[in-house]
């Protein structure tokens, strides 16, 4: 009996006095009160344990369809228990508190959207993933060369693979104006707010209007983009490389809209613009020279920057020909091929843009 009291009086000690009441017990006391100590923490660690285990079994229990055809219901509370949710594709399935609205894809490929269910009780928390697969829609996209073809104000969809951006004006942009698709019979460039969506590289879907902005041919207000693939090589079968960039100009408005590859001068005129000319230009003749209004790196920290700096020197170019309101030719670089260094020319000083 007298044990039993000194060990009450042992633990009562280390509840109001913590620590410090243990210098006070004999050995013999001091361990017990230990032991009891011990057995206390290990009481409430399996308290949190015992969370974590409801919370594990309460997730285990929720079926979400595999399969949806529609939008389906989340459980944001069961019991005490607070249940998140977040989806890893929020243009397939976004979700809205209990609610997760699904988006069918388009271009043929289902997709695999990762939902993860975050579920707290105390200080405890425990997570599950969930595999859904939503079902493709019908193919229903057209060539690039049909979405070039096709009448103003019409809806296009088209299959390709992003092949370059185009920033802001500006020597240091902040944002993607817009990017390019490419195929395999041509480039087309696509105007919206879906171009921090993508990346250089990706196999896309994209659905949007066909118009025309000072005579060149776009797709604007994008829509029902799903992206396929990533880190895929662009196909440049319908590149012209026949042509010179005198040759080009001198087709007019036939070149508009159409991408071609060509060896070509770097230039910088009086304005601090970057221009593109042919290399057999003369002083006072009419070589045609291009502006150089786009970009082929997908940071915009570096716009332009395989060009600036590289005035008189020869390079070989991807350019998509577009033009302004007065048919003046004009356009983007898409890819630079290679570089040729140039001897400074007499003549270079002496030539004005016209």
């Amino acid at each position: 009996m007298k044990v039993k009291n000194r060990l009450a009086a042992a633990i009562a000690a280390l509840a109001t006095m913590g620590h410090t009441a243990m210098s006070s017990l004999r050995n013999e006391d001091k361990e017990k009160a230990q032991g009891a100590q011990e057995r206390y923490l290990g009481f409430q660690e399996g308290l949190e344990s015992v969370d974590e285990i409801l919370l594990k079994n309460t997730l285990n229990s929720i079926e979400l369809p595999e399969e949806p055809e529609d939008t389906f219901l989340l459980d944001t509370f069961i019991d005490d228990i607070i249940i998140n949710w977040s989806s890893s594709n929020e243009r397939i399935i976004s979700i809205n508190g209990g609610t997760a609205n699904v988006l069918h894809p388009r271009g043929g490929v289902d997709q695999k959207v990762k939902i993860t269910a975050s579920a707290f009780l105390r200080d405890a928390s425990v997570s599950r993933d969930f595999e859904i697969t939503v079902a493709a829609l019908e193919d229903d996209s057209i060539t690039i060369a049909d979405v070039l073809n096709s009448k103003v104000g019409s809806r296009v969809s088209m299959h390709g693979i992003v092949s370059a951006f185009l920033y802001a004006s500006g020597d240091h942009p902040e944002y993607r104006a817009g990017f390019y698709v490419t195929d395999s019979t041509g480039t087309v460039y696509v105007y919206g707010n879906m171009a921090e969506d993508v990346e250089v590289g990706d196999e896309v879907y994209v659905s949007g209007i066909k118009s025309v902005r000072f005579n060149t041919p776009q797709v604007y207000n994008p829509y029902n983009l799903t992206i396929i693939s990533r880190n895929n090589t662009p196909s440049w079968d319908a590149v012209d490389t026949s042509k010179t960039v005198e040759e080009i100009y001198n087709l007019g408005k036939d070149a508009v809209g159409n991408v071609y590859e060509f060896d070509a001068h770097v230039s910088k005129n009086q304005y601090g613009l970057y221009t593109l000319k042919d290399i057999n230009y003369k002083e006072n003749g009419a070589a045609f020279k291009y502006y150089f209004a786009g970009t082929i790196t997908p940071d915009a920290e570096n716009y332009a920057s395989e060009l600036r700096g590289k005035e008189n020197q020869i390079v070989r170019v991807k350019f998509a020909v577009g033009a302004n309101q007065d048919w003046d030719l004009r356009g983007d670089v898409l890819d630079i091929v290679s570089y040729e260094k140039e001897e400074e020319k007499d003549s270079q000083e002496s030539w004005e843009p016209f």
